[in-house]
């Protein structure tokens, strides 16, 4: 069973600890996202396939550029649905434009931040380069740098093709403190301008969900290791020892029954003859298993 089936039936996503019941539907008046000066937090969920670059400059204000790359043209298959805010219904696909679905925030009503610190977890894929290329782009999200970067749920292993092991999340989650809330602006041309953040937010917190998901059936370890080697080869070419060989499955085959989603009653309390608990090795909301490099650059990109 393929992890968007199971996310239908359970509402489970890699952000459980972070977004609590926002797969929950709620009333209109619950949905609400947050306003005024009770909101004190931002936060970006980014989920699949996306480089993130934090670009330094010196006369414009720092930038992170987070995008990712279509190859569909090549014929090998790899392209993506892109989900904004709804984890569950892919936005139509952008033809033309270069840089697919262009997200805009401005630092206006954010706290400034020289520098951003990044969990520790994704230095296997943390790297500095002055060389790198905007490609076609299935989307392109261009922030002010966070306050943080860190990432939810368990990294999954990789191989490099050195032979070096190492370990790699799943998706990014951006905080940003809040100073005028009235001024935050999300915009998207494609959209509509201005957008909404997530009507399931707790209180205090805007945020906004980004994800891919390949359109192909094809997906997983193979998926993942052959995209990710064209990103590097295509966008960060000075960055060839990030070339991977093998990334863990995100889910073991044969790990689930058909009976995991089934309904049965339940004693009311466990005993030694109770049932043993049937678990989901559920990692993700969408199929994409792998991020982009965390890329530190002081220079422009070419193309795009």
């Amino acid at each position: 069973m393929r992890r968007r089936d199971i996310l239908k039936a359970l509402a489970t996503v890699p952000f459980a600890s972070v977004l609590g019941n926002c797969m929950v539907d709620r009333s209109a008046a619950q949905a609400a996202p947050p306003k005024g000066k009770n909101v004190q937090t931002l936060q970006i969920l980014l989920e699949g396939a996306f480089a993130v670059v934090l670009q330094k400059n010196k006369d414009n204000p720092n930038r992170l550029i987070a995008f990712v790359p279509r190859f569909e043209p090549d014929g090998h298959g790899f392209d993506h649905n892109f989900f904004f805010n709804d984890p569950t219904t892919a936005r139509p696909a952008i033809g033309k434009d270069p840089a697919g679905y262009h997200f805009q925030l401005s630092g206006q009503g954010l706290k400034s931040y020289p520098e951003t610190y990044i969990d520790a977890g994704f230095a296997d894929f943390t790297a500095y380069t002055q060389k790198w290329r905007l490609t076609d782009r299935v989307v392109t999200i261009e922030l002010p740098f966070p306050n943080s970067i860190n990432f939810s749920g368990r990294p999954l292993h990789v191989e490099f093709a050195s032979g070096r092991p190492g370990l790699m999340p799943t998706n990014y989650i951006l905080d940003y403190y809040i100073e005028d809330a009235e001024k935050v602006k999300l915009t998207c041309s494609q959209l509509g301008d201005k957008c909404s953040p997530s009507s399931n937010c707790p209180p205090g917190v805007l945020r906004y969900f980004f994800g891919v998901s390949p359109r192909s059936d094809d997906g997983g370890e193979k998926h993942a290791v052959t995209f990710f080697n064209m990103m590097i080869r295509r966008c960060f070419p000075e960055l060839e020892e990030h070339i991977l060989e093998y990334i863990e499955p995100a889910e073991k085959k044969g790990s689930r029954t058909s009976s995991a989603l089934r309904p049965r009653l339940m004693p009311g309390v466990l005993t030694s003859d109770s049932p043993a608990a049937h678990l989901l090795g559920v990692s993700a909301v969408l199929d994409c298993q792998l991020i982009g490099p965390v890329v530190h650059t002081g220079a422009k990109p070419t193309g795009g």
